[in-house]
């Protein structure tokens, strides 16, 4: 029977599913002008600086989530390109890109691009040399080195050309927002070098190890989503990350088996983790990236490709202040090609978190829930959503949003894949409620390896089950037998008209607390039933077509959850089965061609 706790949390659901599966529409930026010259905004601070070139101007709200491409030439000979940038605060936000000298593509494209900081870098060097040293870093995360490429750039030959400074637009507040005039202002201070000594040691990326941590299939548990010092200035840096990821629980880690480094943007940081991987045998970094918008986050995994991040419209400033339109806006579902055709993992990032329908959100925490349409996305583009995404105080307050959010995209039809994260910035150092260690939600996943492919494909299937506190919670797992014969786990379609489900829980504590297991069938809960410590199963029914997933609660709280095994409609499921076993073999394919 179905309890009254049960009945108000499947109508709430229901209810929230309405209402985050239908984001609303930002409308499009519409002001053609920048006001430029001299602002009320003073030098910006930091280490001395000597530009060679002073950019100043005003950004109307209107052009909210744009991009500005601000021009400027780097002559031959020029080893060193510096940024330093600033702008109006008050709630205004304004992001920093650096794009290399343009060939044919007028809005400078995928090969052009150098970096991306957000708003965490206000001073960044690019020269043929690599990255400070970890002590450097450390001493003054945001400081300037001499010669040496700020983290989240890309090291590299400076080739002359018109480069290119971008300013994303990434809160322009309103006089109704408290801005009175409606502008931001900004300053732009460029300083180009030709010291010789700023390209006499060219950075060497570390060859990333493509052989399987593990060659064995099994359960791997992860974080796929975890930041370090490639992302915002003062993040944990690459050392604190892996050590804390993977240091066995018992001694104060996360006691993982994989993590994905997935930095702001750029794909800086995927040089490094080579020289990081013989630490850690037995142990996973995946090749990862977060996609920004100002109207949601999306992951980049495992496709070897910086995938452009401009979503909102995009323009050329003009020396006169004018604005040349670009390119119109570009979607998600484009990004989201793009990952697919490079052999990528898409995921989308806190889709519910600070809603963007409360003035608190939008002030503090612009494109942090996932504000796309549904023709913008494209749900059968995307591989996985974060059902949980950092600690229990966002749990708290977004975990039963997020999941009402996967589960009404799971109603139009969609397989997509459950996964939680910590979206980490700090690895084990955060002693903030709303911050939380690597491993807080934990991503449990069953790959037949465990490398990037293996990781990869275990996701696509649908493979997984979520920790939402963490990797020290129990363990679950979910078989299937359908009435006609196959068989499988979570995330597989077994053809109808039913099937046996078989639920374990397994390292439960003997902490005094009470245990249940759960059925769910299309995010309703049908049946439920107590489960002992340290550990037992229950078998359920699934009857007639629908997803089933089971979940663990512990004294009424839900602490994990798996991804769903498909029923299909009578008629549907030998097309099922076929289409996952042409699926399975080219895999096989690729991996025989040698095709990670």
């Amino acid at each position: 029977m179905i309890s009254a706790r049960a009945a108000v949390r499947t109508a709430c659901a229901l209810a929230l599913a309405a209402l985050v599966y239908r984001p609303s529409v930002v409308g499009a930026a519409d002001g053609l002008q920048i006001p430029l010259g001299p602002t009320t905004l003073p030098p910006c601070t930091g280490d001395p600086i000597s530009p060679t070139r002073t950019i100043e101007g005003s950004i109307p709200s209107s052009l909210q989530s744009s991009y500005l491409m601000v021009p400027f030439d780097v002559p031959e000979g020029t080893t060193q390109v510096r940024v330093r940038y600033c702008w109006e605060g008050g709630g205004n936000v304004v992001d920093l890109g650096i794009w290399q000298a343009r060939g044919a593509d007028p809005a400078w494209g995928e090969s052009e691009f150098r970096g991306w900081g957000g708003s965490s870098h206000p001073d960044v060097a690019i020269s043929a040399q690599g990255f400070s040293t970890e002590d450097q870093y450390l001493a003054n995360p945001k400081g300037y080195v001499p010669g040496r490429t700020t983290r989240g750039f890309l090291p590299g030959p400076i080739p002359p050309g018109e480069w290119a400074v971008e300013l994303g637009v990434g809160a322009a507040l309103t006089p109704a927002e408290g801005n009175a005039d409606g502008l931001t202002d900004f300053r732009v201070e460029i300083e180009l070098s030709s010291d010789p000594t700023f390209a006499a040691d060219p950075y060497v990326p570390a060859p990333y190890d493509e052989t399987p941590a593990r060659a064995e299939p099994g359960w791997y548990a992860g974080d796929v989503h975890v930041h370090a010092e490639h992302s915002a200035l003062g993040d944990a840096t690459m050392s604190e990350a892996f050590a804390f990821a993977f240091t066995p629980l018992e001694q104060g880690g996360a006691g993982l088996d994989f993590i994905t480094l997935s930095d702001y943007v750029s794909r800086s940081s995927w040089g490094e983790i080579g020289r990081y991987q013989g630490l850690y045998p037995g142990k996973l970094i995946v090749r990862s990236a977060e996609i920004i918008t100002y109207r949601g986050h999306a992951q980049n995994h495992a496709s070897g490709r910086y995938v452009d991040h401009r979503a909102g419209p995009l323009y050329r400033v003009e020396p006169d202040g004018s604005l040349v339109s670009l390119r119109a806006a570009h979607p998600p579902r484009e990004m989201f090609a793009e990952i697919h055709e490079s052999g990528g993992v898409t995921q989308l990032n806190h889709v519910t978190t600070c809603p963007s329908n409360t003035a608190y959100c939008r002030r503090t925490c612009r494109g942090c829930p996932w504000d796309y349409s549904v023709d913008e996305t494209d749900y059968s583009a995307v591989d996985a959503i974060e059902v949980q995404s950092g600690s229990a105080f966002k749990a708290a307050l977004f975990g039963a949003t997020a999941i009402a959010f996967w589960d009404a995209a799971l109603a139009q039809g969609h397989h997509i894949a459950a996964v939680g994260s910590s979206d980490s910035h700090t690895a084990g150092r955060a002693d903030d409620a709303q911050l939380s260690p690597i491993g807080q939600a934990t991503t449990v996943l069953y790959a037949q390896e465990l490398s990037e492919s293996g990781v990869k494909d275990a996701i696509r299937a649908g493979h997984t089950y979520v920790k939402i506190y963490g990797n020290a919670d129990p363990d679950l797992r979910l078989d299937a037998t359908s009435d006609s014969g196959p068989s499988g786990i979570m995330g597989d379609t077994i053809p109808g008209p039913g099937a046996d489900l078989h639920a374990t829980a397994l390292n439960l504590p003997d902490d005094g607390s009470s245990y249940a297991l759960d059925l769910m069938r299309d995010g309703v809960e049908i049946d439920s039933a107590p489960v002992a410590t340290p550990g037992g199963s229950h078998d359920f029914r699934a009857d007639g077509p629908g997803r089933y997933r089971v979940q663990l609660e512990r004294d009424g709280l839900l602490i994990v959850l798996t991804s769903p095994v498909y029923v299909p409609e009578p008629g549907a499921g030998a097309l099922g089965v076929a289409a996952a076993a042409s699926l399975l073999a080219a895999r096989a394919l690729r991996r025989r061609a040698g095709a990670r």
